[in-house]
């Protein structure tokens, strides 16, 4: 039966129904003939989500007889999801102390009933509750909470719906680099996967950053995308919206005669469906075009259509106040009137009442004697038998505790020992100590073991440095680590390969045999973005290859910036370009870092940007004079103050050599 019931209601919301009344007797004629079971449940919770988007309070119903359903027939793995639901609900009434309160209880529900996913839709619902009340760190926050438990998940959609999510908080944060950032991720992964209609909202929202952005060539490219596509679609909503942002951006660009059929064309859409606030909005803009195109009699005809929108909606506001009003009114005339009767039979009724007082209270006394004894006894077997059941309850919670917390630290304790190996196969500081004058080492994994590595090797006088960032990061990243030291020790050891960019070439092909091996289904394009530098301390030569990363060097007040190769050590579309070999004099006294992406790439600061590769340059350049310890400090101590409470988005590595 459940199945039927979903086709029915899919098929109740897929048309646009203009009565409210019609369809919530519609879908209670459904529910009438199901049974109260589990299938009843959840029909329940995912008709009052669809019912929400055109009607708050019937949605809410819902929700709440669906929670009620649940905790009857003791349904309750079911819960989690539908306080969920109600807190959204809640949400988008502004009702907040009350979407708290559901999402606490949710997530309470989702640690009996373990349920990543819906741990993901909770901390979603907190995000939107945050940014509807424009705190924004807090928004953000949880976004990257629910995107962690999506990516534990594994459900790679909603990821990238997350992503489109933090473009609009960082939007309405006016942290506009970061918005850009994310909805163009969200954009390449619809695109990729022909998600037409998430595709479209993404193009609305990028030309709204465009615009912010104040970059109207671009704002206008994604209206026109967006149009295009609610067409193929036929989605009206949104196709309105896209038209009149367009023509928006198109008054600003000071393009007015192709403003105006745009913007004409979305205000009869608008008309059509009876959206008076994009009406109004529509013929504002429109008086704006045609005073532009100096046409002031159809200019004053759209302003005045303004006004009256405006007046419509605040006119419709006033009277639903009225009614209100009205409505309290008749209610309170009629409380007083049954008051007044009431007062009149309470005095006639009283005295005869008075006598049969003393006789109804003799009885009733020993009666309530009797059912107290008796309820005092249920009671306390009720009491014994519920003790009893929670007794056995709690063995259970606390047993399966137990193993839950065993198979975490049994898990935890494998990637602990990982990275014990992981540290025993990074170059030591001894070693650091005894080929070079001096040296600083800033390791931050991201996770306990990590997807960046350094590695050092004194060979035939000459003393070799790579710093490396391996795709991904934590198990994944450190095995790439791990495979890619492996790599350089057989190179430079067993084959005697030591000019860096031979070394970079060798272990290109080295990582593409072992990544896709001959008769491989699966094409991979992992590999690592790296700096291998070669210093010849007697001769003051420094040599080197970069791939896809470069190295500074700070010398008497100058900051130098080496040259690099675009293309990563890996497979890709450059696989079959050999690396390039640089040479560059060194003199005493210079101090050569070498770093990877996760320092400029962390996020953070009080408007939640990238730190980026200035502001590093500006830190390094500014400390170069300090011991190369304390450099270590201050960068370690910057960029966890630039972070704060914001998760660290990957490895951090970065290594100073003192020439």
């Amino acid at each position: 039966m459940r199945g039927l019931f979903l086709v029915i209601i899919f098929l109740f919301l897929s048309f646009n129904i203009s009565s409210q009344n019609r369809l919530t007797d519609s879908l209670y004629s459904i529910l009438r003939i199901s049974k109260n079971d589990s299938n009843k449940v959840k029909l329940l919770n995912e008709i009052g989500w669809e019912v929400s988007y055109f009607n708050l309070d019937s949605g809410l119903n819902y929700g709440l007889q669906g929670l009620k359903l649940a905790n009857e027939i003791k349904y309750y793995k079911s819960n989690c999801d539908l306080c969920n639901t109600i807190a959204a609900i809640y949400s988008d009434q502004g009702n907040y102390k009350e979407t708290v309160n559901y999402l606490q209880k949710a997530l309470d529900y989702c640690l009996r009933y373990p349920n990543v996913f819906m741990e993901a839709e909770i901390y979603n619902t907190y995000a939107n509750m945050y940014q509807r009340k424009n705190e924004f760190k807090k928004s953000i926050e949880y976004y990257y909470k629910s995107i962690n438990c999506y990516k534990q998940a594994n459900i790679e959609k909603s990821v990238y719906t997350m992503y489109g999510n933090l473009a609009g908080v960082f939007q309405k944060a006016d942290v506009l680099d970061s918005a850009l950032f994310y909805i163009q991720k969200s954009i390449e992964y619809h695109l990729k996967n022909n998600k037409q209609k998430k595709l479209a909202y993404n193009y609305v929202n990028a030309s709204e950053i465009y615009y912010y952005l104040e970059d109207y060539v671009k704002a206008e490219k994604y209206a026109t995308l967006a149009i295009n596509l609610a067409r193929s679609i036929e989605d009206n909503y949104l196709l309105i919206h896209a038209l009149i942002h367009k023509g928006h951006v198109l008054n600003y660009s000071k393009k007015f005669t192709e403003s105006i059929p745009v913007l004409k064309e979305g205000l009869e859409i608008a008309k059509q469906s009876g959206e008076i606030e994009v009406m109004k909005t529509g013929s504002k803009y429109l008086s704006e075009a045609y005073v532009g195109v100096n046409d002031y009699k159809s200019a004053l005809e759209f302003q005045n259509d303004f006004q009256y929108y405006k007046d419509s909606m605040f006119n419709s506001d006033n009277n639903k106040i009225i009614k209100e009003l009205e409505t309290k009114y008749e209610v309170e005339k009629k409380q007083k009137e049954i008051s007044e009767l009431n007062e009149k039979n309470r005095v006639q009724q009283l005295a005869s009442e008075k006598n049969r007082v003393l006789l109804y209270a003799s009885i009733g006394g020993v009666i309530a004697l009797l059912i107290i004894a008796f309820v005092l006894q249920n009671r306390n077997a009720l009491k014994q038998k519920v003790n009893a059941k929670l007794e056995i309850v709690n063995r259970e919670i606390h047993l399966q505790k137990e193993l839950v917390e065993e198979k975490n630290k049994e898990i935890t304790d494998s990637i602990n020992y990982a990275k014990r190996i992981q540290q025993n196969i990074l170059t030591s500081d001894s070693y650091f100590k005894k080929h070079t004058s001096d040296f600083f080492i800033l390791f931050k994994p991201k996770d306990i073991v990590s997807g960046d590595f350094y590695w050092a090797l004194n060979h035939d006088d000459k003393f070799i440095l790579m710093t490396a960032d391996c795709t991904g990061h934590g198990v994944p990243g450190a095995m790439m680590s791990m495979m890619g030291i492996n790599f350089l020790n057989e190179i430079v050891n067993e084959k005697k390969i030591t000019k860096p960019a031979e070394i970079l070439n060798q272990m290109r092909g080295d990582i593409i045999k072992a990544l896709n091996p001959e008769g491989s289904l699966e094409e991979t394009k992992d590999g690592m973005d790296c700096s291998l530098c070669s210093f010849d301390f007697n001769t003051m030569k420094l040599t080197y290859a970069n791939a896809n990363n470069s190295f500074y060097i700070i010398r008497n007040g100058e900051l130098l910036i080496s040259k690099t190769n675009k293309m990563p050590v890996g497979a890709g579309h450059n696989a079959n370009i050999l690396f390039t070999e640089f040479e560059i004099d060194i003199r005493k006294d210079d101090l050569v870092i070498t770093f990877t992406d996760g320092y400029a790439d962390q996020f953070g600061g009080p408007k939640g940007k990238k730190f980026k590769y200035k502001q590093l340059e500006e830190l390094l350049f500014s400390s170069s004079h300090l011991p190369l310890n304390s450099i270590k400090d201050k960068l370690n101590e910057t960029i966890e103050l630039w972070k704060g409470n914001l998760e660290q988005v990957d490895d951090i590595c970065v290594i100073g050599i003192k020439v």
